[in-house]
């Protein structure tokens, strides 16, 4: 996308917004979406959307819906926040109530441009211009979290300057990047990466392969567990939803794409270390993405010869998602 064309969006965005997240949120917000009238349970179970019925916060729905599921009603669950102030059904409340009874995190989200002014190679991006960053901003107990362990004074130590990261304000726990053509409805997600928590987890494991001691080393060996613990299992999960929530409701995007690891390390020139293969492989899975071998219409004349090699051999080039 076009310098001009991210100026355009982010002045459509928030500087920043208010992200929250409980475990399992993505599973009714997008069983919700992708439902596109009142469908009876018994004919979504034969269909690919039966993945979503029994998670935790969509059973509860089913449970009450007496047969025939409301998208309305799913809904209910995946926006609780919004649902709360609102009259609802039995099988909304019920939804409601089961994402109350479950941790949620504030984050925030933030947004920037990158690779504007670079050659694609460089800034590792599938094509030249520009990508649309959206941030994932810690939730509020992270600042409790550093003080307890004695981090507060150690941000930089955790963080990469030359990443889209923010810079003061709330840290970045995890960012993504976007490549969007408002025009046609489409986006592809070009990065979803986390530095603080590999950083933290990097230095421990230093620390404790060097057998060094003191408070100091106990403090950091603490922080690490505990950003793991706390933070470790749901950033990906929160991350990718939160891309897909401003790209959906923010923008209007209907069709979202997502790289593979094997194609998308070769589309965004990535050479030597590549990123973790999960990030490219189950997260977007267990999102529903579907393995494909096109490319997104904007990236149709782009290495053609690699999306050939790839579907001789039987790969897919891509994941794709319509909402």
């Amino acid at each position: 996308m076009l310098p001009h064309e991210i100026d355009h969006i982010r002045q459509d965005l928030p500087d920043e917004m208010a992200f929250p997240y409980y475990a399992d949120r993505e599973s009714p917000w997008l069983l919700a979406r992708r439902m596109r009238a009142p469908e009876k349970v018994a004919v979504l179970r034969q269909g690919p959307l039966a993945r979503y019925l029994d998670r935790p916060l969509v059973k509860p729905v089913v449970a009450e819906c007496g047969g025939v599921l409301d998208p309305g009603d799913v809904w209910a669950a995946g926006q609780a926040d919004v649902a709360a102030r609102r009259d609802l059904s039995r099988p909304a409340l019920a939804g409601a109530i089961a994402a109350f009874d479950v941790p949620w995190f504030d984050f925030g989200l933030s947004f920037a441009a990158w690779g504007t002014g670079h050659q694609p190679q460089s800034a590792q991006m599938s094509r030249s211009g520009g990508n649309l960053v959206i941030q994932l901003g810690f939730p509020s107990d992270h600042a409790w979290l550093m003080a307890q362990y004695g981090q507060g004074k150690r941000r930089k130590t955790f963080e990469y300057v030359e990443h889209p990261i923010r810079r003061s304000g709330r840290p970045t726990l995890a960012w993504a990047r976007v490549d969007v053509d408002c025009a046609a409805g489409v986006a592809l997600i070009e990065e979803v990466q986390n530095d603080w928590l590999r950083f933290a987890a990097e230095t421990a494991l230093y620390l404790r392969r060097t057998a060094q001691r003191g408070a100091e080393v106990r403090r950091i060996c603490g922080y690490s567990d505990a950003l793991r613990q706390r933070y470790g299992r749901i950033w990906p999960r929160a991350m990718l939803l939160a891309v897909l929530a401003v790209l959906v409701e923010e923008l209007g995007i209907a069709e979202i794409w997502m790289h593979q690891p094997e194609a998308g390390a070769v589309y965004k020139h990535i050479r030597g270390r590549t990123p973790p293969v999960s990030l490219y492989s189950a997260l977007p899975k267990s999102f529903g993405f579907e393995p494909v071998a096109e490319a997104p219409p904007f990236l149709a004349r782009y290495k053609r010869k690699t999306i050939g090699k790839l579907r001789r051999r039987g790969l897919p080039v891509f994941w794709r998602l319509a909402l």
